[in-house]
């Protein structure tokens, strides 16, 4: 098996994406929902990288281990050293972009938009070890990625179109944040809908795929989806059981609560099924109701399936004498709303 020997762009792409990027990538998503195991992650990545002499083989492989298992940290640093040893310097550095958009959606830790920026700007540099023809690639992608990051998705779509547009990878990066730009700009028609929806399998684990669709679908349809009337609401709740703490669940909460006739403002305190069973288990698997405490501000809210959702799972947990006490307690201190929801949780 042949060795790899590192160009010295290879080094310095390298050097930036591990120091700005993978190392606190990999401490912050190991287990989490919709990725590998770090440990097979990290193996198949090594032994892909190990193959460096077969690009095509070694780059189908790695397509392949993302649509059947999602995203992983590390895939992206492969697919950058495997293009860069291409000469494929253009799709370097979208394959860096990948890594750092999936850091960011899913909320690894020291991995900001400013992070994303000044680790795009770092390839602007003079000093910057690149030949000439080698930079001119790299600026060009840059420009076009750094546009989309900001939301200048017209400027975009034609930047990343002359880049990567003759891509014949379906569900490519780059075929994503096409399709993106199409949806942001209101010129998405049937085709690039379907498209975009034919590419989930290899995004399932990625909360910005789900947010990109959630705004795209909202008040678009009366789709019977989770329970409620919108499919937006359905998308935006899997991109925050994704990423809770996330850059796009705020948003994703404001989507939710627009579906359920709710305010913005009322936004925040809203949660996902998946987020009011998870802390019902806790409560109960703790033998603590002060772990229903972060609740009581969504059971307040005006009635919206969320609500009465929790109110009906704590509502479940009367009949144990621990849980019906703490209710009836609350319930005193309480005032409105929530003293009245809170009476008819204690009693079972």
């Amino acid at each position: 098996m042949e060795k790899m020997n590192f160009s010295k762009t290879g080094y310095f792409l390298l050097l930036l994406l591990l120091f700005l990027v993978v190392l606190p990538f990999l401490a912050a998503c190991a287990g989490k929902p919709g990725e590998l195991p770090a440990d097979r992650t990290l193996s198949e990545t090594a032994e892909l990288i190990e193959r460096r002499g077969s690009m095509p083989d070694a780059m189908n492989d790695l397509i392949e281990l993302e649509r059947s298992g999602g995203f992983a940290p590390g895939l992206g640093l492969a697919e950058s050293r495997l293009r860069e040893d291409a000469g494929d310097y253009a799709g370097a550095v979208l394959a860096v972009f990948k890594e750092l958009s999936w850091a960011y959606s899913l909320g690894a830790a020291d991995v900001s938009g400013e992070t994303i920026r000044q680790g795009l700007e770092k390839l602007l540099e003079p000093e910057s070890p690149f030949e000439a023809a080698a930079r001119e690639e790299i600026a060009a992608a840059v420009r076009a990625i750094l546009a989309f990051f900001d939301g200048r998705y017209i400027e975009a779509e034609k930047n990343l179109f002359q880049l990567y547009g003759k891509d014949d990878e379906a569900d490519s990066f780059s075929r994503f944040m096409l399709l993106v730009c199409a949806l942001e700009n209101g010129t998405a028609g049937r085709e690039e809908k379907s498209m975009y929806g034919a590419i989930r399998a290899r995004y399932m684990g990625f909360p910005e795929y789900w947010y990109r669709y959630a705004r795209s679908e909202h008040g678009a349809g009366t789709i019977e989806m989770g329970g409620y009337t919108d499919a937006a609401a359905a998308y935006a709740e899997r991109c925050i059981n994704l990423a809770p703490a996330g850059p796009y669940a705020a948003d994703c909460r404001i989507i939710l609560a627009k579906t359920m006739g709710l305010n913005a403002e009322d936004a925040p305190v809203l949660k996902t099924r998946f987020e009011i069973e998870t802390e019902i288990s806790q409560a109960v698997n703790q033998r603590n109701p002060e772990l229903l405490s972060s609740l009581l501000s969504l059971v307040a809210l005006p009635d919206n399936p969320s609500t009465l959702y929790a109110s009906g799972a704590m509502r479940a947990l009367a009949g144990e004498n621990l849980f019906r006490l703490w209710f009836a307690s609350e319930a005193e201190k309480a005032r409105g709303r929530l003293a009245e929801r809170l009476l008819y949780i204690s009693r079972g």
